[in-house]
């Protein structure tokens, strides 16, 4: 096991894995909003040494809070292999990481574009409270994106995220075919006798990548602005909300509260 500590000194306050084929991706955000997005040196070994993208270069979400502060903030990958398709028919690089962050009484929907850069492609608003947690939908064949949050103020809302300027749906699908054929062999290393990093992670490897993350480059290749609607809010619960949870399928919603947990259907 390989201990990471944070840049700041402050504890971490979430974390969120992703697995795309044998790479793994983890997000991590401390108590003053200090966003880490870390990768192991060797994907076959996850107990090894894992290394930042930022190179060391610190990232806040939001700007620094005062000690006596209260802060909310929750990390969350969206879990599958590809973004849906309608983003990806719009430019999106179908190799795009997507990481839905919360920040106080909002949440911000991170992506990369095709130079492995975060930028935030959408704001999801509408909280009267602190963001307790954040959970995005399976279903990226869908067409868009779901997202739901759950917040102090005792409400549950569900966002979706939609694309403009998507190209036809068969040029989506050709591109879909050619992102979803099997990888070819990977060359192998001479001393350890493992994969050489490849996709996702060699794009990662140049140092250059993350100098920073560059959110005003709005017109840098392969990013997709997307627009935040909220389709339902659902006010029953009256308590905090901690805990926002979709079923594998995306369509069932589970949510936690101080007490008990309660099955929602969204849609």
């Amino acid at each position: 096991m390989t201990p990471l500590a944070s840049k700041t000194q402050l504890p971490w306050v979430s974390l969120d894995f992703k697995n795309v084929n044998t790479e793994t991706y983890l997000a991590l955000i401390t108590r003053d909003g200090e966003l880490s997005i870390m990768e192991p040196k060797d994907h076959d070994m996850l107990s090894n040494e894992w290394s930042d993208w930022m190179q060391g270069v610190g990232f806040r979400v939001c700007p620094e809070p005062s000690r006596a502060e209260e802060t909310s903030f929750r990390v969350y990958w969206h879990k599958e292999k590809m973004p849906c398709w309608q983003a990806i028919g719009a430019g999106l690089d179908y190799k795009a990481l997507s990481l839905a962050v919360a920040v106080g009484d909002f949440v911000k929907v991170y992506r990369t574009d095709r130079d492995r850069r975060l930028y935030v492609c959408a704001e999801l608003r509408g909280a009267s409270d602190l963001v307790r947690d954040v959970s995005w939908a399976n279903g990226s064949m869908r067409g868009y994106d779901i997202i739901a949050t759950g917040s102090k103020d005792g409400r549950v809302r569900v966002y979706e995220l939609r694309t403009h300027n998507s190209a036809d749906q068969t040029s989506i699908l050709q591109r879909l075919k050619v992102a979803t054929a099997p990888p070819p062999p990977q060359p192998k290393n001479l001393r350890s006798g493992r994969t050489t990093p490849s996709g996702i992670g060699a794009g990662l490897a140049n140092a250059s990548r993350m100098q920073a993350v560059q959110e005003e480059d709005e017109d840098a290749p392969g990013r997709v602005k997307q627009t935040a609607v909220m389709v339902a809010e659902l006010k029953e619960h009256r308590l905090p909300v901690w805990r926002v949870v979709f079923s594998s399928s995306g369509e069932q919603q589970k949510v936690r509260q101080s007490s008990k947990t309660i099955d929602n259907f969204p849609r």
